[in-house]
């Protein structure tokens, strides 16, 4: 049997009573402390981001093909139905789906009240999918070009501003060379939670847009592309990487590493489609104040991962130095019976990674414990208006979860390291003699 282990099994796990033994308790505590809050801060902003962009992506999509125009008016260009692009999945492997779609301002109104609104024209092709899990009351737009009166999808934040419901009746002004007027019924509210969105956008069938305009039926204002799973958001991890090595990179290298890849991948199905009269727009370019806060949100958690280790870290050094003082005569007098330093040290170091370990085993538990009742019964509540959800989410990794728990370890032993080495300093004649 090793030596070191045994020497550990004995005095880790023996019942003596001493003054290590309640700062042994305060590291076990600190450890898992530590270890449970960051499993909590990461499950909770990871969970936070991916809801959020989630509800960007349920109502957008990931990138957007448009005419492209130096004027910032909705729809006053139009472009052909069946491009290349559209028609020719080889084009845009990346992509998952690709629908058309045209944007057009107007006035919501009522008999007693109007508001002003942004309509988004929907074909055939839409995938309903993404917004049904946001579809509160009736039913999502009917394309049907034989009704007088069409379906028209608004949010709640609108309906209760104008005080409408699902079956009412609501009238569309559209500005122009003229005023005209189109009547829709309410077919369903939805909420994102988004009030950029909430407020100002609702659907309709494309064919309202195409007869305002002017355009027929093979003509759009653009086109809507959702990406396939593997090709979504993968900048988080670089974040970390960029944050704790940066400064090891050219600048260069550094600016192509900041590059998200999602703005790398519209570079490249910009140069595919090589047509100038197009252009490719991100969903992190058409809303980048919330892109830009939840990339904010990745920072906070580095640095509540940063100031955990550190607070492990700090009290497990503190017990090791306590526990090498109360050891001192143990020490000498291994060394008069001919151990090694080397030996010695690792026994410490040993008896630290026991620790370490019962407080991972007790910061996994408590962690995944908070994190599971809250995914499941959603305890902590917010203020949707503030942060875009009703409650706190929680998306657990258990990849990164393992990551968490081996990385502590690891950066806690190295830094146990130096103050191990308090070892060698001691003299066996004088430890014998300590008291």
């Amino acid at each position: 049997m090793n030596l070191e282990f045994f020497i550990v099994r004995k005095i880790a796990f023996s019942s003596r009573k001493s003054f290590s033994s309640f700062i042994i308790r305060i590291a076990i505590v600190a450890v898992a402390l530590s270890l449970s809050t960051m499993i909590i801060a990461t499950s909770m902003i990871n969970g936070f981001q991916k809801e959020i962009r989630n509800k960007v992506l349920g109502f957008w999509s990931h990138m957007q093909i448009v005419p492209f125009s130096l004027s910032s008016s909705l729809q006053e260009q139009a472009i052909y139905k069946y491009q290349d692009f559209y028609t020719d999945s080889t084009i845009i492997p990346e992509a998952r789906h690709i629908q058309v779609t045209a944007l057009k301002g107007g006035l919501l109104k009522t008999d007693d009240d109007f508001e002003g609104i942004i309509l988004r024209g929907v074909g055939r092709d839409f995938d309903w999918s993404n917004m049904k899990p946001y579809l509160k009351q009736g039913d999502i737009v009917k394309n049907d070009t034989n009704v007088g009166r069409k379906d028209i999808l608004i949010s709640l934040l609108t309906a209760k501003r104008l005080q409408v419901a699902v079956g009412d009746k609501v009238t569309v002004t559209f500005m122009g060379n003229s005023i005209r007027n189109r009547p829709f019924k309410v077919c369903g509210i939805y909420e994102t939670g988004l009030e950029e969105f909430d407020s100002r956008y609702a659907i309709t069938d494309i064919s309202v847009i195409q007869d305002l305009n002017n355009w027929g039926p093979d003509t759009v204002g653009g086109f809507e592309v959702f990406l396939k799973e593997g090709s979504l958001f993968k900048s988080r991890d670089k974040s970390y990487f960029i944050t704790l090595f940066g400064g090891l990179l050219g600048d260069e290298q550094l600016q192509q590493l900041r590059k998200d890849p999602i703005d790398v991948l519209s570079d490249d199905v910009y140069s595919r489609i090589n047509n100038p009269q197009l252009d490719v727009q991100t969903i992190k370019g058409i809303t980048p104040g919330i892109f830009d806060w939840l990339d904010l949100q990745t920072m906070n958690e580095l640095i509540i991962l940063i100031l955990m280790i550190v607070v492990a870290a700090i009290n497990m050094v503190t017990a090791l130095l306590i526990l090498i003082l109360e050891r001192t005569n143990m020490i000498g007098i291994m060394k008069a019976l001919g151990a090694g330093n080397i030996s010695i040290r690792r026994i410490f170091l040993y008896y630290s990674a026991v620790i370490i370990g019962v407080g991972l085993l007790f910061g996994n538990l408590a962690g995944l414990g908070v994190c599971l009742v809250q995914k499941y019964f959603h305890l902590i509540r917010l203020p949707q208006e503030s942060y875009y959800l009703s409650y706190a989410p929680v998306e657990l990794n258990w990849w990164w979860i393992l990551i968490l728990n081996v990385g502590t370890i690891a950066i806690t032993l190295l830094l146990l390291i130096l103050p191990s080495m308090l070892v060698s300093r001691i003299s066996p004649v004088k430890a014998i003699r300590f008291e």
